[in-house]
């Protein structure tokens, strides 16, 4: 579907209750990735980051269909029997290309053995994940509509249809 430039959305759509399991998923893995990282091995702290920075950057820029998170996300929704709640993909686009950032960012801290530091960056995560997943309050959605316009464009534009 072509963009509608006036409004920054894709016209397709992604299930919020799907999402929501992944962002639980999200929470999950950043607050055991914070607490190995500060207890335990800051380089075990920068794989599994980076690895859930791969599965970001999945869901950002290619198909969630592709993504280790979203397929236990569907798995547990059908599971649970959960109805489906359909949104526009731009602004969940947009937030999981924020995360890509985030997890790229605190996969290099952590690497570098900068582990105060990276445990922030996990934190703000943390944070977001946890927004989404337990109170279905999306921060990079709403950051999102905050956009211009234009800016809005360059951020949704789909690499693989």
């Amino acid at each position: 579907m072509e963009l509608n430039y006036s409004c920054p959305i894709t016209g397709d759509n992604r299930d919020n209750t799907t999402i929501r399991i992944v962002a639980g998923l999200v929470f999950t893995i950043t607050g055991a990735t914070i607490a190995i990282g500060l207890l335990a091995s800051y380089s075990v702290a920068a794989i599994i980051f980076g690895l859930l920075g791969v599965d970001f950057i999945i869901r950002a820029f290619l198909l969630p269909k592709y993504s280790l998170l979203a397929r236990f996300g569907k798995g547990i929704a059908a599971v649970l029997n959960l109805k489906k709640l359909m949104v526009d993909s731009g602004p969940k686009i947009f937030a999981a290309r924020i995360g890509v950032i985030f997890t790229l960012s605190g996969t290099s801290l952590y690497a570098l053995g900068y582990t105060t530091p990276a445990s922030i960056v996990a934190g703000i995560l943390l944070l977001c994940a946890g927004l989404e997943a337990f109170f279905n309050f999306c921060l990079g959605c709403w950051m999102y509509a905050l956009l211009p316009r234009s800016i809005g464009k360059l951020f949704t534009y789909q690499f693989i249809k």
